[in-house]
């Protein structure tokens, strides 16, 4: 090899073997940005109710309270109530006022009174549900959430008492009015307890006809007797055992 080509293989540089190092980096940036168009374009398209579903399960295994899985199509998505913990209950003068300031709007529909009991909510059945059923009408939302939020802010223990009259009833559901006033009482319940009202507080109890506020032989009278009682009572001022049985 003479001189000549020994320059001639010194000034030409080395080939680098594949692609060059720029282009990896361009190619992962480019993937990275595709994935991500795409998660975008899968939550857009996502259904609502797996998207529900998909964080009750993520909640869940949080430890979350307040979320009950269900997947049918009636199923209501429970958020837990954050804010400070409840305070203890006022004097039942306070308490009073207070309650009757919640019903206040429904008129002579809601009576409430101090009883030995605690502080008595006596709403009249058509408020909260039709004639025989036990579904809550939306109509009653409004009402039952000030209760809720009185019970977020307070530790109350809350009665909840379904009445009827004697008139008989008998369906598949409700072979009685047993299970008519149980049933409304339960949903109630389950109402306050779906809006942030800790359960260990709530009673639900049905009483049918058998504690009737006025004489059953006149349409209003009767009317009177189909309520929903909802008894106001200090934690400390709650019979043991339950609700005590009515005086013989």
């Amino acid at each position: 090899m003479d001189i000549h080509e020994l320059l001639q293989k010194e000034e030409k540089p080395d080939q680098e073997e594949g692609a060059p190092a720029w282009y990896v980096s361009f190619a992962d940036m480019a993937t990275l940005l595709m994935a991500t168009f795409l998660m975008l374009l899968s939550f857009a398209s996502m259904d609502l109710k797996k998207f529900h579903k998909m964080a009750g399960s993520v909640q869940a295994a949080l430890g979350a309270p307040g979320q009950s899985a269900s997947t049918g199509p009636s199923a209501t998505v429970v958020l837990p109530v954050s804010g400070p913990a409840p305070a203890a209950p006022p004097s039942d003068k306070e308490t009073l006022a207070i309650v009757q300031s919640l019903f206040q709007d429904l008129g002579g529909a809601a009576e409430v009174v101090q009883t030995e009991d605690g502080v008595t909510a006596r709403l009249e059945g058509q408020v909260i549900f039709l004639s025989g059923d036990a579904t809550v009408r939306p109509q009653a939302r409004a009402v039952l959430d000030r209760v809720a939020a009185l019970l977020r802010k307070y530790t109350f223990d809350l009665y909840i008492l379904g009445h009827t009259d004697p008139t008989p009833i008998e369906t598949a559901r409700f072979p009685s009015n047993w299970e008519l006033s149980s049933a409304r009482a339960s949903a109630v319940l389950r109402y306050l307890a779906e809006r942030g009202t800790s359960p260990q507080r709530l009673v639900a109890v049905g009483f049918a006809d058998s504690r009737p506020l006025t004489p059953n032989d006149t349409p209003q009278g009767r009317a009177k007797n189909r309520r929903v009682e909802f008894v106001f009572k200090a934690p400390e001022n709650a019979a043991a055992g339950g609700f005590k049985p009515a005086p013989l």
